[in-house]
């Protein structure tokens, strides 16, 4: 406590220097604390279960040269052919690839002939397969049966009226109730689908949708030209049981395009952005530490350069070496202190307006505290050097130049 005073009166002499790294120091948690923040909820955002067996799915596009397409014929051929090769868990049509950035949307409603409110729900027309290929765990409920999925453009009277939803969709259209049984309403139509099963959950089509989650699945196969399926292979053959798949599918129908992915690499292309975010992000927080810490290095070296005959001084009167490290670290420490105070005000006043602005994360005081600490270990550990070289001082340096 006895050095607190000459230790201020010093940083009062230097005060122009001593608040430009204040601020500099400052300016550092600000940007840090809501970059952090930021990157928490991008990797959440990337890390949230799918529900779906990402690593084993090979994603197939189709698309048939000729007009006059039997397109019916060609998806059980397809289907009957896919589920015999060797290392092929299951295969499944759909007309979207999920986690892929495309798919419909529709808004469903739990009584008939609604126009205003309900919950949109990204839709995906599947048959019978589709569960077992994507692995989705079905809690509550059943799968549809063959004679429920109806091809297009058959009679009405033909088409199906079950649905199998997902656990979020359910607690959006039956909160607090068994929705097993219950009707769906698709726009404003007064006839509806029954709900004869729950999946656990199903990311969708976009990462980026607020009502990602929201999922219903209609027993139909669409009768177009350009068509989908989905494969399941077993764990770690998906790649050799890419090359087989290809050439199987040539083999029973060159008429056509085939295009084949994985759906790791859909889900990879989703994501790219958020990805891109974090790395940049982070080299950012990164890079601003280093300047921060080399701004107190050089400032430390001036200082102690400037204070070398004082300290060769308090040397020579019997101050050791832990008594002169010791002075400049806590002078740092309290540059740190008043970087951190105005920088904490700062990164909460900037978050406000990005959170109201571009809807970013609200920084809380944990990641703010966090943020905080670790700007002045980076401070301690900057001017750490410098102060042990002061202390290294020698006492005859105080008879030098006199």
């Amino acid at each position: 406590m006895l050095e607190l005073k000459p230790m201020l009166s010093a940083l009062w002499r230097n005060k122009i220097s001593a608040l430009l790294i204040a601020l500099q120091l400052g300016l550092t948690l600000a940007i840090i604390s809501n970059t952090a923040v930021i990157i928490h909820d991008r990797i959440e955002k990337i890390s949230r279960p799918t529900g779906i067996d990402v690593d084993n799915i090979i994603t197939v596009g189709l698309m048939a040269i000729p007009q006059d397409y039997d397109f019916k014929e060609t998806v059980r051929a397809d289907m009957d052919l896919l589920r015999t090769v060797p290392g092929i868990i299951d295969a499944s049509y759909t007309q979207h690839i999920p986690i892929s950035q495309s798919g419909s949307s529709s808004k469903y409603f739990n009584k008939p002939n609604q126009e205003i409110g309900g919950e949109r729900s990204n839709y995906y027309f599947v048959d019978t397969h589709f569960i077992n290929t994507m692995d989705l765990k079905l809690v509550a409920g059943r799968n549809f049966t063959e004679n429920e999925v109806s091809m297009d453009n058959s009679d009405e009277s033909d088409k199906s009226a079950v649905v199998i939803i997902t656990q979020q969709m359910a607690n959006s259209l039956y909160p607090d109730q068994n929705p097993i049984g219950k009707p769906v309403f698709p726009g404003a139509s007064s006839e509806p689908m029954e709900i004869i099963g729950v999946v656990e959950r199903h990311l969708g089509a976009w990462v980026d949708w607020s009502k990602a989650g929201n999922v219903i699945f209609i027993p139909e196969i669409k009768n177009r030209r350009n068509t989908k399926y989905l494969v399941r292979t077993e764990s770690g053959k998906r790649d050799e049981t890419l090359k087989i798949l290809v050439e199987k599918l040539y083999e029973q129908d060159p008429q056509r395009v085939i295009t084949v992915k994985t759906l790791s690499e859909h889900v990879d292309r989703s994501y790219a952005i958020d990805n891109l975010m974090v790395k940049v992000l982070s080299v950012v927080a990164a890079m601003l530490s280093f300047i921060v810490a080399l701004g107190i290095v050089g400032l430390t070296i001036f200082w102690i350069n400037q204070r070398a005959k004082q300290i060769g001084v308090r040397r020579a009167l019997g101050a050791t070496r832990t008594n002169i490290s010791r002075y400049f670290l806590i002078e740092n420490s309290l540059i740190a202190a008043t970087g951190i105070a105005l920088g904490s005000a700062a990164a909460l006043i900037a978050n406000q307006y990005m959170v109201r602005d571009y809807s970013q994360p609200v920084l809380t005081l944990l990641p703010l505290t966090i943020c905080a600490l670790l700007v002045l270990v980076v401070s301690l550990a900057a001017a750490l050097a410098p102060a042990l070289r002061a202390a290294n001082i020698s006492p005859a340096t105080a008879t030098r130049s006199v």
